[in-house]
């Protein structure tokens, strides 16, 4: 039989504080006290005396979710055949004010000779660990469902060692299991895409020296079945060794296939449209050319002033048509903050007349009446945009015209001074029509979005107007605002601030031209009427002036004699421009300076034919005023250079 130790040794050799209490159970039913000690009251809240005396049942105390499993350890205990001691899994036994408190319960089994036995133990309260321990859990549970929700791959990679761990899903997102995957670096970056390999190790090496303040890339990793993959990879790091080395360096993976599919064929969309526009560009700015060149050409010949009158509509309505067309050109750059303002002194009634000159027999045509209404008190110089102005009014009146069928359009005018800078002001102007109104006004200033859609609207167009109104408006400054009502009529409200300019402001003349030095000029252009033009121009600069059809030609006639200048097509037959020019530069003859004539305006063709070789460009349509300007720029270049 064991040795009995007295309760209160017992109680003395482990009087460690409040935390701790000893236990003595009968193995009966309900697990009666037999002695517990004395700090049980600080532990439990219950006294001494009432557990000892059996008023409370300690097996009752015992919260009813863990006792199922407290007593199926208990029990295995008691099945032993000798006497021996089991650690519980921590449980809840309730406090007398109600509240639960975790224990940690060690707990001996001494059999005796009477054959009863009794269950020696102590308790130690873990609440406090134990309440860490379930919010660590439920963070991690609340992590692990943030990381299911999100779809995210995660890694942890040693850069001393080398050993990289990946989750299941990083292993998935790839087409692999995670046992399958060697936990090493190599295992990851052997399936970096070539082409993003050397910058995504870049980007981890900027974290990893400090220049950011964490890793982010967007790059290609191969599938197992071998397509590529885009991810989103992030990561920092998240510890370091006594030398400040980084021994753990973490992070997530998304994917992000679907949104650079998406944007790739956003991409191809946009290239398609840019060629469909450069291929516009160059099918109107031809003909264009041909008006516009040829009313330059009239202009310098004796015309009586009916002549000049009619001239004047022509050069207008194409000086107002290429607007237009560069407009639709330039959205997407306007849209990228890219358009420039060219701003001159220039009189907004002027501007406005010529808007209104322009309308007035389509006006008329329709029978409808064209009120104008512009105020004396409007300044005659003005800073400004003339040509952008005049753009932007000239859109506002079209969308009247297209869609007023009876009743009036009118234009009306006024000057709003600043009332702290009597020298600055805002142009306001109104164009109101008795159309048909506007159901939706936040609607039409879309790109290609028209009020009605279909074969049977009122009207046709583009759906541009507006939108062209919107950037330009924005472009310079300005505000625009509409009031309408269906079958009311719209009013057009554009307000666009301007500075005073006195009459001794300096400002270039327009329209005259420079003095030039006469020049050896050939042109090389497949187009007869171009032909016609470009020499009517440069004699009238009083040039000299020779002209070829075709690149071939145009190179064994720069052999047989010296030309100063030579005025090249970018498109021709057989031999391109920058073809021609690459050719003529390999040759040892006089080089002259290359300018080249083109109907495409986009500036990726401009770039590419001076890298050809050509020295300067000028865009079709032009007009005398262009020509003369690139020819003295060639000569303000040879009055730059060193004589022998």
């Amino acid at each position: 039989m064991p040795t009995r130790i007295s309760n209160e040794n017992l109680a003395a050799l482990l009087n460690v504080g409040s935390h701790l209490s000893l236990f003595i159970w009968e193995d009966a039913p309900g697990w009666p006290v037999r002695f517990v000690s004395d700090n049980i009251q600080d532990l439990l809240g219950y006294k001494k005396t009432r557990l000892e005396s059996h008023e409370i049942q300690y097996r009752d105390l015992i919260n009813q979710d863990d006792l199922p499993r407290v007593m199926e350890e208990v029990n295995s205990l008691l099945s032993k055949e000798s006497g021996s001691s089991l650690t519980h899994q921590d449980y809840r036994v309730k406090h007398a004010k109600g509240h639960d408190v975790w224990v940690s319960d060690t707990t001996v089994l001494l059999r005796y000779e009477d054959g009863k036995n009794h269950l020696y133990g102590y308790l130690i309260d873990v609440t406090e660990r134990k309440q860490l321990q379930i919010a660590l859990e439920m963070e991690r549970n609340r992590l692990q469902l943030i990381l299911d929700a999100t779809r995210l791959g995660t890694w942890e990679w040693n850069p001393q060692t080398g050993v990289t761990i990946f989750n299941q899903r990083w292993a998935s997102m790839f087409g692999w299991d995670v046992c399958e995957l060697e936990t090493n670096v190599e295992s990851w970056s052997s399936r970096l895409h070539p082409e993003d390999y050397d910058d995504v190790w870049q980007a981890i090496k900027n974290h990893l020296d400090g220049v950011t303040p964490f890793y982010e890339s967007l790059h290609r990793i191969r599938h197992r079945d071998g397509h590529w993959v885009y991810v989103l990879d992030r990561g920092k790091i998240i510890e370091r060794d006594n030398q400040g080395r980084a021994i753990r360096y973490t992070g997530t993976v998304t994917d992000v296939t679907e949104q650079k599919k998406a944007e790739l064929n956003a991409l191809k969309a946009a290239h398609a449209k840019n060629v469909f526009l450069a291929n516009m560009s160059h099918e109107i700015r031809t003909p264009l050319h041909g008006i516009l060149g040829i009313a330059s050409v009239l202009e310098s010949t004796d015309l009586n002033p009916y002549q000049q009158q009619l001239l004047g509509t022509i050069k207008n309505s194409g000086d107002y048509l290429l607007t237009t067309l560069n407009d639709v050109l330039d959205l997407t750059q306007a849209e990228e903050g890219q358009l420039k303002v060219k701003r001159g002194v220039h009189s907004p009634a002027k501007v406005l007349g010529h808007v209104i000159q322009l309308f007035e027999q389509p006006v008329k045509d329709k029978g409808l009446e064209f009120i104008i209404d512009i105020d004396a008190d409007i300044p005659e110089r003005t800073l400004m945009d003339r040509a952008r102005i005049a753009q932007v009014i000239s859109n506002l009146v079209s969308n009247a015209l297209k869609f007023t069928e009876r009743g009036s359009i009118a234009i009306k005018a006024s000057w709003e001074v600043d009332s702290e800078k009597q020298s600055e002001g805002d142009l306001i102007v109104k164009v109101q029509d008795t159309g048909v109104g506007i159901y939706d006004t936040q609607r039409i200033w879309q790109l290609f979005e028209q009020e009605q859609d279909g074969l049977n609207r009122p009207e046709g167009g583009s759906g541009l107007g507006l939108a062209i109104v919107r950037n330009l408006v924005q472009l310079l400054s300005g505000t625009i605002q509409v009031d309408s009502e269906p079958e009311q009529g719209s009013c057009f409200t554009l307000c666009i601030p301007m500075s005073v300019q006195s009459e001794s402001a300096h400002q270039p003349e327009q329209n005259v031209l420079p003095k030039l030095t006469k020049k050896q000029v050939l042109v090389v252009d497949d187009n007869k009427i171009n032909q016609l033009i470009i020499k009517e121009m440069l004699l009238s600069l009083n040039q000299y002036v020779d002209l070829v059809s075709d690149a071939h030609n145009a190179l064994k006639m720069m052999q047989a004699r010296d030309y100063d200048v030579l005025f090249m097509d970018l498109h021709m037959p057989h031999m391109d421009g920058m073809e021609a020019t690459r050719a003529l530069r390999d040759m040892h003859i006089h080089q002259p300076y290359v300018i080249a004539l083109t109907a495409d305006a986009y500036p990726e063709t401009r770039t590419q034919a001076l890298r050809s070789g050509m020295d300067d460009y000028v865009t079709k349509p032009f007009v005398k005023a262009d020509i003369a300007r690139v020819l003295e720029r060639f000569d303000m270049l040879l009055s730059r250079k060193p004589t022998d």
